[in-house]
């Protein structure tokens, strides 16, 4: 589970109330289904409020940080990367990461932007748009991005891919192919847009993934498990065409 990138701590919203609720319910979960759930929190902020918000975080019994790297400045990513009292994974998100590479005539290059540079400053996953889903995404592209954050890079660690962005149960096939079995998938609208509710859809990924592990195609896998089929019924397996840009 991860915040929205969009979600910051407000009166009406804050980090204190929402940590307490959503890892309570992950323990719940956990402890239901035999396996482990991490909760990515949303602690964009000001200096130094960003730092404080990642140490309530720790302290209450988080397990894991979202920072929106480009907004929040390299720089802060790397401090609280490199803070040896924090000891919880950054998922950095990609929010404001279209001004940097989407002009074609300027700015830095999406694996610099979506890759390299988030990877070396201490990123353990990075959401990062997939060319399947809502994006405008060249896929060759979306390949080099991958490939920064996981080819050997002298003493840098691998960082996680997360491709995102209007993912849903059709496309998981594409993405394990894509990116390998070492990801993480981003799904919102997959999950709580299935025809049957919020619980099909997330039945819906779990049985993809399945079929993407098994090494079975997933249309076929999709004929003994309703949740998959409605869903790939309702949204298909992804777009067959790219608009470059």
């Amino acid at each position: 589970m991860k915040d929205d990138e969009l979600i910051a701590d407000a009166q009406f919203n804050t980090l204190e109330d929402r940590l307490a609720s959503v890892m309570e319910a992950a323990d719940r979960a956990a402890s239901e289904t035999g396996e482990k759930k991490m909760y990515t929190i949303g602690i964009c902020d000001g200096y130094p409020d960003i730092l404080e918000h990642a140490n309530k975080v720790q302290d209450m019994g988080g397990n894991g940080l979202l920072i929106n790297y480009l907004p929040s400045g390299l720089s802060m990513l790397r401090a609280i990367a490199e803070d040896k009292s924090i000891k919880l994974p950054i998922l950095s998100h990609m929010d404001f990461a279209g001004t940097w590479y989407q002009d074609p005539w300027s700015g830095v290059a999406s694996n610099l932007t979506l890759g390299k540079i988030p990877r070396i400053c201490g990123s353990d996953s990075i959401v990062l748009p997939a060319p399947y889903g809502k994006a405008i995404v060249v896929p060759e592209r979306f390949f080099m991005n991958i490939k920064e954050l996981i080819f050997p890079l002298k003493n840098i660690k691998q960082t996680l891919p997360m491709p995102s962005g209007g993912i849903q149960a059709g496309m998981i096939e594409k993405a394990v192919k894509d990116c390998g079995v070492d990801c993480m998938i981003g799904a919102g609208g997959g999950v709580h847009a299935h025809v049957d509710g919020p619980a099909a859809g997330a039945r819906s990924l779990r049985q993809a993934i399945d079929a993407a592990m098994k090494g079975i195609p997933v249309k076929e896998y999709a004929k003994d498990h309703e949740e998959l089929a409605k869903a790939i019924g309702t949204w298909g397996t992804g777009r067959t065409k790219f608009q470059s840009i």
